[in-house]
């Protein structure tokens, strides 16, 4: 449309700003690029394990989003990084205790990088406690024997009474990350693992149980290894020094209840065989008193004649007067002269 003057021609001014618009349009869409796309959500970044000597921390990518590089900062300090040659929604970072002290910023965070290779927002900032994160372990140790259920070989792992319900992991001796783990039931302390497929011929397993006090994760020692081959099973102790006191303890009271046991025989023997000896004292006197009686009430009646001569009567007063008076103390009879 063309805008005419009074005179009726075109009026050069408006043709001339309407010309330079046109061009100023074609100028800024040649020479400014779009505005860039807004970067993929921040992730999470949270303790998953505790051990003695490590932490092993999870950076997690918002649901929906995928990473092919995970990163882990220190403060402002790349410490860590992950290359996946496929796309994951979050990764494992482990951190070692010497790392982390207690005049030191401990301050981690997080950020991933996704197929189009944007950059996600930084995590938040996850403090770990250098007084806190170094206690000791303080659960005790479980133990992983091989057990069979309907011909199938399966690892049992069974970790302490006073804990149900706790989280149990199952390692390879030389692996710092799980090969499996599962939850316990609320009202049981062990799990049962398949075994895995192993592509060597032998393999060492490890269980480890991890439970929630005082709104922390803590976690016991791992168990002693066993060693799974194609042809047999044994359980082989990786550290020499240890002592299974629960045993040791079971046998020393067996020893010391069966020293009490042989005690107490002994004692009841003794004083049967001391009253079997009283008694048998006992009859011996009665008998012997009892024949003594018996003797003290024999006479000799026997008489031979009733009439001896003045001859014999003076011979026996005078063999009587030459021998000692025949008296028995105990016998109630008087002496014959």
């Amino acid at each position: 449309m063309w805008l005419v003057s009074s005179s009726g021609r075109p009026h050069f001014m408006y043709i001339l700003i309407l010309a330079s618009l046109q061009l100023w349009g074609r100028l800024s869409a040649s020479t400014f690029p779009p505005p860039p796309p807004s970067p993929p959500p921040a992730p999470t970044l949270e303790i998953n394990l505790r051990s003695k000597d490590s932490l092993v921390l999870v950076c997690r990518a918002p649901e929906g989003h995928h990473g092919v590089v995970f990163m882990l900062y220190r403060v402002r300090k790349k410490v860590d990084s992950r290359d996946l040659q496929s796309g994951a929604d979050q990764v494992q970072f482990t951190v070692r205790m010497r790392e982390l002290g207690s005049d030191q910023n401990n301050l981690y965070c997080c950020q991933y990088k996704n197929q189009e290779g944007h950059y996600s927002v930084v995590s938040s900032y996850l403090e770990l406690d250098y007084q806190k994160d170094v206690l000791p372990d303080i659960l005790p140790v479980p133990t992983l024997a091989l057990d069979q259920q309907t011909d199938v070989w399966h690892l049992l792992c069974t970790g302490s009474p006073a804990y149900p319900g706790a989280v149990f992991s199952l390692f390879l001796a030389d692996q710092r990350l799980p090969v499996a783990t599962l939850h316990a039931k609320v009202i049981q302390h062990q799990v049962i693992f398949p075994v895995p497929v192993q592509d060597t011929p032998v393999a060492l397993y490890q269980c480890q149980y991890s439970i929630l006090l005082a709104g922390k994760w803590s976690n016991s020692e791992r168990s002693i290894a066993l060693a799974v081959t194609r042809g047999s099973i044994y359980p082989l102790s990786t550290d020499s020094s240890h002592v299974d006191w629960p045993l040791v303890l079971g046998s020393f009271s067996a020893v010391v209840l069966f020293l009490c046991s042989l005690i107490v025989v002994a004692v009841v023997g003794h004083k049967k065989v001391k009253a079997a000896a009283e008694e048998k004292k006992k009859r011996e006197e009665a008998q012997f008193w009892t024949q003594l009686h018996a003797k003290d009430h024999i006479v000799d009646l026997r008489l031979s004649r009733t009439s001896f001569t003045s001859q014999e009567w003076i011979s026996r007063d005078a063999e009587t007067a030459s021998r000692p008076h025949l008296w028995n103390p105990v016998s109630t009879f008087t002496p014959i002269h």
